[in-house]
């Protein structure tokens, strides 16, 4: 059967969430040195790598999707494509990060050197690292359902903990080991920060699409956790994540007034993490809320006069935001001001302080239960009919009539 374009389209998928994918024709006589990433390579040498990953599954049966978890934390999924078409591996990826209790261990039973144990370190910051599986898992499957013709024709098998067949690591020669050992730490140095560039460009565009590819791989700048707890290690990454955000949100034309008031929120939400799992979710929705910012308040394409006037009137929906008072406090002429701001943001001022008034009303009557009047005084509506009137006016309802719809 021709399956090439499916198992294209599952290999193009995979990339876009940064998860390694390969085609192997024969790894029980040779399994090339990429299959891991170079994990094996580092610590063994090249010598007999083939017989080093796979020695506890035997031959590969057909109709069988594997999935594996190795002696070194990572998984991989693995079948027999049909008609000779060789072996496809997913992986390696991690479900929860490596604490460094689990790396001193490999350390010390392997006798790692100190720049090995740090490209060990660097290695597992640069994989995956995908908080449920099962959708990952989803995929491979459906391919397998193309390949064999459904469910029923095939079983899915999990191999765990798998034993190397060496207990010690090949030694090569010293400086030429140093020398391997510091060309490899400084690639994964270099594709972490090219990650970080490719995000930070990403979230400075408001490119959606793009970021919830990244979002879902780890990105850890190349710093080493310090810590045994995982927990607290993921919490300073997170950290240091909601840094890079604020200054891809800056370079996005994004106002600090609506940065800090995001980055604040997650600061605190980074504090209260109860687990790994929601510190995956939750870095997943600072990478699409910050994103989200950009679209949404980016002052890069608007002159600086209707710029300064959309940060006032966001400043403080309360204040007195006529076109008389942005105008005196940015020192510009108002019929040149109005022409300006209409020929840019397609609307006149009041329009747009109307909108985003009741905007802010819709979150209110949304979320609390709050008096229409109260409403309408906190969004800066000082006649409660008005606001009234004009929130039909946009949306159709009442206020009242909205709040019953939502609920």
């Amino acid at each position: 059967m021709d399956y090439r374009i499916q198992l294209a389209f599952v290999r193009d998928l995979l990339d876009a969430f940064h998860i390694a994918s390969q085609i192997v024709q024969q790894p029980e006589q040779c399994i090339p040195a990429t299959l891991d990433r170079g994990l094996r390579a580092a610590l063994f040498g090249v010598e007999q790598y083939n017989s080093i990953l796979f020695n506890s599954m035997g031959e590969a049966r057909d109709n069988t999707l594997y999935r594996f978890f190795d002696e070194y934390y990572c998984r991989y999924l693995f079948l027999r494509l049909p008609d000779g078409g060789g072996y496809f591996f997913v992986g390696p990826y991690l479900t929860e990060p490596v604490s460094e209790a689990q790396k001193s261990r490999i350390g010390q039973s392997l006798l790692l050197s100190d720049e090995t144990r740090r490209f060990l370190t660097l290695y597992y910051e640069d994989l995956p690292l995908i908080g449920d599986e099962n959708w990952l898992i989803t995929i491979v499957r459906t391919l397998s359902d193309v390949l064999w013709g459904g469910p029923e024709h095939y079983r899915m098998e999990y191999i765990d903990d798998m034993i190397p067949d060496r207990s010690t690591p090949i030694r090569v020669n010293t400086s030429t080991e140093q020398l391997q050992e510091s060309g490899r730490t400084l690639e994964i140095l270099e594709e972490n920060y090219r990650h970080e560039n490719q995000l930070m460009e990403a979230v400075s565009k408001g490119k959606m699409h793009l970021v919830a590819d990244m979002a879902a791989s780890v990105y850890n700048n190349g710093t080493e956790p310090r810590l045994t707890d995982s927990l607290r290690n993921r919490k300073n990454y997170l950290i240091i994540l909601n840094t890079l955000l604020r200054k891809s949100a800056e370079m996005g034309g994004v106002h600090p007034l609506h940065i800090d008031k995001m980055s604040s929120d997650f600061a605190r939400r980074i504090e209260k993490l109860p687990s790994i799992r929601q510190s995956l979710l939750l870095q997943e929705t600072m990478i699409r809320d910050y994103c989200m910012l950009v679209r949404k308040y980016s002052l890069k394409k608007y002159s600086y006069y209707v710029g300064r006037a959309i940060t006032l009137v966001h400043y403080d929906l309360t204040a007195d935001l006529s076109l008389k008072s942005i105008c005196a406090q940015l020192n510009v002429n108002p019929s040149y001001f109005s022409t300006l701001f209409r020929k840019e943001y397609g609307c006149t001022l009041t329009e747009y302080v109307n909108r985003q008034r009741i905007d802010r009303a819709l979150l209110y009557l949304k979320n609390s239960n709050r008096m229409v009047q109260d409403i309408a005084a906190e969004c800066g509506f000082s006649d409660p009919n008005y606001f009234i009137r004009l929130f039909k006016r946009q949306t159709g309802m009442t206020p009242n009539q909205y709040r019953q719809h939502r609920r």
